[in-house]
């Protein structure tokens, strides 16, 4: 079992991922569920991007693959996607539909 965070591409140029890590890291907040056994933190990638930020070289499978095969079982949805983003859900949803256990929030 390992986990992942996705953050919202609308703040690559803005988030460096601290708050995120530093709540893991201290088993804070969404990651108290870990605080007996945690989990190695396989990732922390960027969702597929909205309308305003989708790119032309995305290749949303390979990145699916990718966390699949280092044993990601569960996606942490970070806070800034909940601000962020209007499409929550389909996030969510995409992730889940991957077999992945989807988890709301990270610090």
């Amino acid at each position: 079992m390992a986990i992942a965070i996705m953050a919202c591409r609308k703040l690559i140029g803005k988030c460096s991922g601290t708050g995120c890590l530093k709540a893991y890291n201290n088993c804070k907040v969404a990651f108290e569920i870990y605080k007996d056994n945690k989990p190695p933190l396989a990732s922390f990638f960027y969702c597929k991007g909205c309308k305003e930020t989708k790119g032309t070289d995305e290749d949303w499978d390979h990145k699916i693959t990718q966390l699949k095969n280092n044993n990601v079982d569960t996606v942490h949805l970070a806070l800034c996607i909940n601000v962020e983003c209007d499409e929550y859900e389909k996030h969510e949803e995409m992730l889940k539909g991957e077999g992945f256990k989807v988890i709301r929030g990270s610090h």
